[in-house]
Order: structure tokens, then sequence, then C-alpha cells
């Protein structure tokens, strides 16, 4: 069957409509919620596991969250928990997943920018983390979820974010490169997330869908 992309002319906006109920990607759901695929998050040798043992998850946000697989994996350590993204069918199911647990708040976010100030206040959270999804943002949302990030955080806490490094067709449609990785740098990203305030403690670059094309960022705000 053929894949019909979006032709929204706001990059970000493009973005965000692949992931909503009826885009050419919000299948992928179902099928990264099996075992395998999250293996290559979760299993101990992993990086991704390996950081993630330096956040406090007492208060977390999961950004980009969709059906909220990621968080569903440590959930029994925190304590209050926000599941954030663009997509509302996505978050229909993340709601599912959680049944009625009161300790988990749903923010449906349409514009994929930033954090609502109305939903977390200034230093309330102790961790913020975002995987699988910030590979293909737009590098305004990536400026835009840095600044909030360091917002919500309290002085000493952590956010881990994995995202694109892929170097290549700067400005071009995310959805031509490969692993629909957008443009973004290590280097870009450390720059940006000293730009809002934070220490970058490790970042590591390490291949995905091509040769170098992710890496995960470890950040401090001080």
């Amino acid at each position: 069957m053929a894949i019909h992309f979006p032709t929204e002319k706001n990059a970000t906006k493009r973005v965000i409509s692949f992931w909503e109920k009826g885009g050419p990607d919000f299948e992928y759901y179902a099928s990264a919620d099996q075992e395998d695929w999250i293996k290559v998050f979760w299993e101990e040798n992993t990086v991704f596991c390996k950081l993630f043992q330096t956040l406090d998850l007492k208060y977390t946000l999961e950004i980009a969250c969709g059906t909220g697989r990621h968080s569903a994996q440590v959930s029994d350590k925190i304590e209050k928990l926000y599941l954030l993204d663009t997509s509302k069918a996505a978050l229909d199911l993340a709601e599912q997943r959680f049944g009625n647990q009161k300790d988990v708040e749903y923010i449906h976010h349409q514009s994929g920018l930033g954090i609502p100030v109305d939903r977390i206040k200034d230093n309330a959270l102790t961790a913020v983390f975002s995987y699988d999804a910030m590979v293909h943002f737009e590098k305004e949302a990536v400026e835009s979820y840095l600044a909030d990030s360091y917002r919500v955080l309290k002085p000493g806490a952590y956010a881990l974010f994995h995202h694109s490094n892929y170097d290549k067709n700067p400005g071009g449609k995310f959805s031509d490169n490969p692993g629909w990785r957008n443009y973004m740098t290590k280097s870009l990203f450390c720059s940006l997330s000293e730009k809002y305030g934070f220490q970058v403690v490790h970042s590591e670059v390490f291949s995905f869908s091509t040769t170098d094309s992710d890496c995960v960022t470890l950040l401090k705000k001080p």
C-alpha cells in the first residue's frame, strides 16, 4: 500500500502529522510495543538504560511519549508522571495503558513546541526524558523543548534526550532522510543545550538507522 506523505508547509506541523491518527506512521505505535523493539532501549547493556540510571524519577516528564511504552518500563519508580504528546490518539492509548492511575497526567500539546506553563510550573520536576522521537524533530522544536525542560526542572536535576546526529539535508524534509532522522548534530545539540543553561554531562553518538545517525545526551540543570 502506498504511503501518502503530508504536504503541510510548516515543517514542525508536518512532522507532527505523521503520528496523528491516520498519519503515515501511526501504526508504528503497535510495532514499537513489541519486545524486540523495547529491548533496544531497556536492556541493561544499552547506552539508553545506563544513562537512565542517573535520573531521579520522583517527578518525571516524558516528552513525545506516544503510547507511554517507555515510561511503562519505570512507572513503579515514579511518584508523579507527566506524559506529553502532540497526538491525541496516542495519548488515548497511553491512558488505556496506565488505566486509572492517579499519578499520571496526560498533556496534549498540539503545537509541538515547548511545555505548557499552565500544566507544569517552574522548578517542578526531577527528570525529563525523550526516547525514539526527538530524532525526527525540527530544530525549532528541539530548541523549544530544551528551553522549557530547563524551566521545569529543579536545580541539580537531569534531562536525557535521544536525538538525531544526521548532518545532511539541512532545511530539507525529514522524511527524505534515512530512518526519517531530521537534521541535527551532536555538537549543535550540545551548543543549544548550553545556550539554554544546561551543563552537558555526557553525549554519545551511535549507529541506528545509518552509521552514526543517532545521539543520546545527558544534561544537568546547575
